[in-house]
């Protein structure tokens, strides 16, 4: 039995953050809060904060890699990427494309799991489309707007079938034919539905949510909200989102997407439990890479990198981001004014709850021993990933 006593660290628990005392993992589980030193192998945190390893639950890629590359190699290069910043679990996240290409993400992603060391750290994968509304910029966003399609139940049954159950959540826009029946598949599926790219106005929202739409992705970007609309004023998506007690968000949490009273806003009308901080990192993050593809190589869309944000290049949107989530972390404590405790449950175990992960995003004796130890700063010194240093 192995075992590895952490030194000295404040643990950032669900309630509290302790002052420095010691942490013993043994295998690849956390064994004991306010352990002694016995002469075990240890790291000393010299008073550092010691975080439950971050959990991203919507992240395109990293480390110059795309999982819409379509292979393993690139789940292991992104994975291992953000591993060393703090994400210590992912879910890989596809982006509108062409049948063949979702077919390779899927079957990459199985591949990645049966031969990865760290395969462990992706739990399911997310696809992001192709489902979505294309009748303005606005709401596209860096979406290929030439392979956005309406709703295929032929074509969501063989993705279903190569997948085995390996989906976990799927966005689509919910004012679009056939949303209604596609989220009565996804729940069938235990598959979360999410609104994304999309122009609802908030009664169409609702009828989403009605009918099994549950989450929000990338909240305040590529989603309506109040709008005039010709010559009429209507309430969108986030206005509906922030009345339904029900729906969960997550927020992108670069300092660029969503401003920080937005951020605050949102925590305050739905609660610290109904808000999940994401980085939607492109193949660019991870990298000192200018431009890239967000996306496959061959059909991806050309991004570039700006003011610390990845965009279009005519400037036109936002495209993803260059974010880890260890920048999430500074962002929301340090810039923002986010508390600790708080900016873990956004970071950890909120995404963790979401996805139904029972036995991660927190620090608890039982839970597996995956944590991020930080300085003063917030700066990434160690990931353990299951009772391990992370290399």
């Amino acid at each position: 039995m192995s075992a590895l006593l952490l030194k000295n660290g404040r643990f950032v628990l669900p309630d509290e953050v302790t002052e420095p005392q010691n942490l013993l993992i043994r295998d690849e589980i956390v064994f004991k809060i306010g352990a002694e030193d016995r002469g075990e192998q240890s790291i000393d945190v010299k008073g550092g904060y010691v975080f439950p390893g971050f959990v991203d639950i919507h992240i395109h890629g990293g480390g110059g890699a795309d999982f819409m590359d379509g292979t393993a190699e690139a789940f292991e290069t992104a994975v291992r990427a953000h591993l060393k910043r703090g994400t210590t679990t992912l879910v890989p996240t596809a982006m509108t494309a062409t049948h063949s290409e979702l077919v390779g993400f899927i079957n990459a992603y199985h591949s990645f799991k049966k031969h990865s060391k760290y395969s462990d750290a992706a739990v399911g994968l997310h696809l992001e489309g192709p489902y979505f509304s294309n009748t303005d910029k606005s709401s596209k966003g860096a979406q290929s707007g030439n392979l956005i399609r309406d709703i295929s139940f032929a074509e969501i049954a063989d993705l279903l079938d190569t997948a085995d159950g390996s989906i976990i959540r799927w966005d689509a826009a919910p004012e679009i034919p056939n949303s209604a029946k596609f989220a009565e598949i996804c729940k069938e599926n235990n598959i979360i539905c999410a609104a994304a790219h999309t122009n609802a106005t908030a009664a169409e929202a609702q009828r989403g949510f009605d009918a099994g739409f549950s989450h929000i992705t990338h909240f305040y970007n590529a989603v309506t909200a109040y709008k005039k609309r010709g010559q009429k004023v209507t309430a969108g998506v986030v206005e509906a989102a922030y009345l339904n007690d029900g729906v969960t968000l997550e927020l992108i949490c670069d300092g660029r997407h969503v401003p920080k009273e937005c951020v605050q806003l949102a925590l305050k009308i739905k609660g610290e439990k109904k808000v999940c901080g994401i980085t939607d990192a492109t193949r660019i993050s991870c990298t000192d890479m200018k431009c890239g593809k967000l996306g496959s190589l061959k059909n991806g869309t050309e991004v570039i990198v700006d003011d610390g944000v990845a965009k279009l290049p005519d400037m036109s949107s936002y495209a993803g981001s260059i974010c880890t989530m260890d920048r999430a972390l500074k962002v929301l404590c340090v810039d923002y004014g986010i508390g600790i405790l708080t900016a873990a449950k956004m970071l950890s175990s909120n995404p963790a709850a979401l996805i139904n992960e029972e036995n991660i995003g927190r620090i608890k004796e039982g839970f597996f021993a995956d944590l991020v130890i930080t300085d003063n700063n917030f700066n990434v010194k160690t990931v353990i990933k299951r009772g391990r240093v992370a290399e």
